[in-house]
């Protein structure tokens, strides 16, 4: 395959069913979801053991991503993976119907040695939030292992060890590893993070699952992960800049992903350098993307386009109103940080969204 052969991809979600999903995304992200069933989420890209998404436009067309990373990987990502390496991401919509399990996720180290799988970073871009809607998001000021263990014996007093704050659309929330959180009812979110569903659940409000029985805990497992000294923002607002009437928002950037916003009002250029695939994810009106062979593909909100890394240049014409989630993959952060070293940014104001 020459790197000619590759170019703007659209890909086919996969619909997972949850017991706290519902029927949302059909409504706000223009899914066609399956029948009678609660999708708590749409897997957007993934290469993740049997979950593999596919290209549902052009020559490419019915090809799952697994088989362009095992045979095409260096026009696909920029580089040649080491033997065993996991493709590096996985994007997704969650429809919180109802609250979330109280959660935290392992570090690649913890996650590796105890399950054998990557840890789990990640960030939230909040799609949809109905009124009064909220997110809980780490633990009250002093809050300890005991104090934590204990607090989870009770309805109140998993309440006096959590924070919740309100949300609304277009919130961006950082999420690293150790950090308790959970989501909550009447919002959609696009999440970004590694490519693992790393996991470990805290409480669940007294749920059962569709066997009839209480869902497992990991109670020990997750009180060896868990930050107790995490300090990180609960929001993320984000430096922007205006480039041709557009908005360009750079959000966080961490070894695992970098992720951008796009309001769109004019033709914007996406450059990868060879380096890197580009993700991009609509979440408000449409956009027509072109690659350098002339291809093109229309998205619309809810969709979610491939770029790879060669050829290295697409073009995106917007629609009114064009939001667009840019993620990709920069663990040196040099893509990240050029462009607003280059608008007159301060080093001191770039790493306040630079996670190491």
């Amino acid at each position: 395959m020459s790197d000619s052969s590759l170019y703007p991809m659209l890909l086919a979600p996969i619909f997972k069913d949850k017991i706290w999903g519902g029927r949302l995304m059909e409504k706000v992200l223009n899914k066609k979801l399956p029948p009678g069933e609660l999708i708590g989420e749409s897997w957007e890209l993934s290469v993740y053991r049997n979950d593999i998404t596919h290209v549902i436009n052009g020559p490419l067309a019915g090809t799952k991503f697994g088989e362009l990373y095992r045979n095409h990987p260096k026009e696909l990502i920029g580089r040649i993976p080491t033997p065993g390496e996991d493709f590096p991401l996985l994007t997704k919509f969650i429809d919180s119907n109802q609250l979330l399990s109280l959660q935290v996720h392992p570090p690649d180290s913890y996650a590796m040695k105890h399950d054998g799988e990557y840890g789990k970073t990640e960030c939230w871009y909040v799609v949809y939030a109905e009124p009064g809607a909220s997110i809980i998001r780490g633990l009250a000021p002093g809050t300890t292992s005991e104090a934590f263990r204990k607090g989870l014996e009770t309805s109140a007093g998993v309440e006096k060890i959590i924070r919740r704050f309100p949300v609304q659309t277009g919130d961006f929330i950082f999420m690293p590893t150790g950090v308790v959180h959970a989501i909550c009812q009447g919002t959609i979110i696009l999440e970004i993070e590694q490519n693992s569903d790393m996991t470990y659940r805290l409480n669940d409000w007294g749920r059962v699952g569709p066997d009839g029985k209480p869902r497992p805990l990991h109670i020990d497992k997750g009180l060896d992960v868990i930050d107790f000294n995490n300090r990180s923002p609960d929001k993320i607002e984000g430096i922007s800049y205006f480039e041709a009437g557009s908005r360009i928002s750079h959000m966080a950037s961490c070894r695992y992903f970098s992720v951008e916003i796009l309001n769109l009002e004019s033709t914007y250029r996406v450059d990868t350098g060879g380096k890197t695939f580009v993700v991009l994810t609509v979440v408000e009106g449409e956009v027509t993307v072109s690659g350098e062979g002339g291809e093109k593909v229309h998205a619309i909100k809810g969709d979610t386009v491939f770029l790879p890394a060669s050829p290295p240049t697409s073009t995106l014409v917007p629609g009114r109103g064009c939001r667009i989630v840019k993620a990709y993959i920069d663990p040196t952060h040099k893509r990240f940080i050029q462009p607003l070293i280059q608008k007159g940014v301060g080093m001191e104001a770039i790493e306040k969204l630079i996670f190491r």
